[in-house]
Parts: structure tokens; sequence; C-alpha cells
């Protein structure tokens, strides 16, 4: 494994190892693929096959309490294995900084511009940085290294950030940022899609949202 791993790029060589292995594996699940016992939590995967059921998570340290809280419920469970990837800590792993809030407006009006000229992929993409850039400005040290969009929309619903319905479609959305980012060119966004993206983005963007300092 790499010392500059981030969380997507260790989830990603899992799921390609996985469906190699002729596993079926679901990215940011929802119901009803997530085990009930779960609740409300979303994995960062489920994978299925071979008579077996697994969730996986990614994690910095075994030592989490959200990761703790996590395994314990898989104690008494008999058809589900819980698989946690351990991204390696490395001194040298580079944590992004705080973008300031004129960088963020900034990004808002780029991405409404490219709406305009009808360049919805680039857009969309640059929303979703955006996005990233402003989980990392409202949640102060959650978000110091590159993130998972699961973990992004996770921890910014416990955190009351998103609302529980923003939350699933953001989701839902992520399924098309990652078929991008990884490559799949037919992929089509949708203006309504987009639109709705820019207006949680200008929402998050309001000074309510943003409670760590603007990086100078």
């Amino acid at each position: 494994m790499s010392n500059t791993a981030t969380e997507e790029q260790v989830l990603q060589r899992e799921v390609t190892r996985l469906e190699a292995e002729g596993y079926d594996v679901f990215v940011q699940p929802r119901a009803p693929l997530v085990p009930e016992f779960l609740g409300d939590y979303v994995p960062d995967a489920v994978a299925t096959g071979h008579g077996k059921k697994i969730v996986l998570e990614v994690a910095r340290s075994l030592g989490s309490e959200k990761l703790k809280d996590v395994a314990a419920l898989f104690a008494k469970q008999r058809e589900w294995e819980l698989k946690i990837l351990l991204v390696s800590p490395t001194s040298s792993a580079k944590t992004v900084p705080v973008q300031s809030r004129q960088a963020i407006d900034g990004a808002i009006e780029e991405i409404e511009q490219l709406e305009q000229l009808n360049a919805l992929r680039s857009a969309f993409l640059l929303a979703w940085a955006t996005f990233e850039a402003e989980g990392r400005a409202a949640v102060a040290g959650t978000f110091d290294r590159p993130q998972t969009p699961g973990r992004l929309v996770q921890i910014l619903s416990q955190e009351g950030l998103l609302t529980p319905t923003e939350a699933d479609r953001m989701r839902t959305l992520s399924e098309l940022r990652n078929q991008l980012v990884h490559g799949d060119l037919g992929t089509e966004i949708k203006s309504e899609d987009l639109l709705w993206l820019v207006g949680v983005l200008r929402k998050m963007a309001a000074p309510d949202y943003i409670t760590t300092s603007p990086a100078i």
C-alpha cells in the first residue's frame, strides 16, 4: 500500500480485488443492501458472494470510538462480517488546507458559469470538490486529508449540516461522481441534479455553516 494512499484509493483497490474474485460490491450502499442491524449507519461498501456478506469500512486507526461502536454491532452476527481497511498512517501524508470563504464562493460562481455553458460534467466534478472544501471548513480537524464521498456525507449528516433527505440524494449523486472520476466518460449529468447540488453548496457556504477560521 502506498504511503500516500487516501481512503478512496484504499477502498477502490479492495473493490477491484473483490470484483475480480466474483463478488458483487456496492459502494456507499443504501437499504435494502445495508443490514438492518446497522440502523441509519451507512458503511463505505458492502460485498456479497461465495456465500459471504461483508461490510467494508475504511479507517486510519482502530482506536476510534465510531469504529468500536460499529464493530460491536457485529459481535453477535453470524450472517455478516466486518472487514476494516486500514490506511497506513504516515507523517509524510499531505493534509489539505482549509479554503477561505472567498475561494469557496469563487468556486460556486465558476460552477454556475460552467452550467450556463452546458459543461455539466466539469461543473459537477468541481461541485464535489467544493463540497469537500466546504465540509473541511465547516467541521474543524475532521477532514484534514482527502475524503471519500461516503464519509463526507455521513459525518456532515451526523453534524446536522445535511438533512437526511439531502444526505440520501448526495449518496445517489456520489455514484455519478465516482463513475466520472474513475473514467466512465459516458456518465450523464442532469442540469437539475447539478443545480440542486449548487443549492446545497450555497447553503453550506452561508456564514453560520463555515465554523473554522478561513485560510489566509
